[in-house]
């Protein structure tokens, strides 16, 4: 499939900076348009299934850094597809809300991790979990809150890295770094105090660049003996190289756990000075007989 739109519709931006889902594929020109032609399993093209049609996507994106993986700025950027009729069906689920972590370990007895979003920087209100995806617009501050239930009371929660991903799985390769190490990467990361058991940060709302439009948060924690210097907690941010061996009394195996989605509220403002009434684009599909021979 291929697009063209035209240079006089989105000036301030060429084929330099203009990038498609897979960021090593980029657009040419011939001149009076810009050129975008991908296959259908290419270029990170992705493929939707509705009750009647296949649908393949990609999206042309505007970038300034090659390397970059989120923006927190408003982008240009279009959207291409094909579509072709089918017969078959295809049904899914989707989980809004993570249910309670529960764990088991010597001497710690049973815990459990609640990880939540709050609507302010008070942490006073939970946002309720049935209206997830949460709705965030970017660079607006999202709240972020991780505690731990136990009946003992002299125990620490630690969050030891956190990252942000396009998809519901934390070893997805597209990801950014939040915390590591229990250091804060993020410029824009606040963390609020609390109490020993819970953690509390919030940090200012991007997207990945590319064809995603959902942001999931997963973190590593673990829990401490209270007062122990010589735990995990007690030592903070800390260099990965130099990190102690882990307390079998005092420290629990270190847990995963993940929060999501976070969706990019709709912009109808867009990019200031574009408009996609005057962008003229041609989709130039081929063959069915085609697609079936992939």
């Amino acid at each position: 499939m291929t697009l063209y739109v035209s240079k006089s519709s989105i000036k301030g931006f060429n084929e330099t900076n203009l990038r498609l889902n897979d960021p090593s594929c980029l657009v040419t020109t011939n001149g009076s348009h810009i050129i975008a032609s991908v296959s259908l399993n290419s270029c990170g093209t992705q493929v939707e299934e509705t009750l009647d049609e296949l649908i393949f996507k990609n999206k042309m994106t505007s970038f300034d850094q090659l390397q970059d993986v989120i923006t927190r700025e408003h982008q240009f950027e279009i959207q291409f597809i094909c579509k072709f009729p089918k017969k078959s069906r295809l049904s899914a689920s989707f989980e809004a809300q993570k249910s309670d972590y529960l764990f088991t370990e010597i001497p710690f007895g049973n815990f459990s991790y609640l990880f939540q979003f709050y609507d302010s920087s008070a942490f006073t209100k939970v946002i309720n979990p049935n209206t997830y995806p949460v709705k965030v617009k970017l660079k607006n501050m999202i709240y972020m809150g991780i505690s731990v239930q136990s009946s003992l009371s002299n125990i620490r929660l630690f969050v030891e890295s956190c990252r942000a991903t396009p998809h519901d799985n934390p070893n997805d390769p597209i990801y950014y770094d939040i915390i590591t190490n229990g250091c804060t990467k993020d410029k824009t990361t606040k963390v609020y105090s609390g109490s020993l058991k819970e953690f509390r940060f919030g940090l200012q709302a991007f997207s990945f660049i590319g064809n995603y439009d959902q942001v999931y948060i997963s973190c590593t924690v673990l829990l401490c003996g209270a007062g122990d210097n010589k735990t995990r907690c007690a030592q903070g941010c800390t260099d990965s190289y130099n990190r102690r061996k882990r307390s079998m009394i005092s420290d629990t195996q270190r847990h995963f756990i993940s929060q999501g989605p976070l969706r990019l509220a709709g912009n109808s403002s867009g990019c200031p000075g574009f408009s996609l009434n005057r962008v003229i684009a041609v989709a130039l599909l081929w063959p069915l007989l085609w697609l079936l021979e992939l």
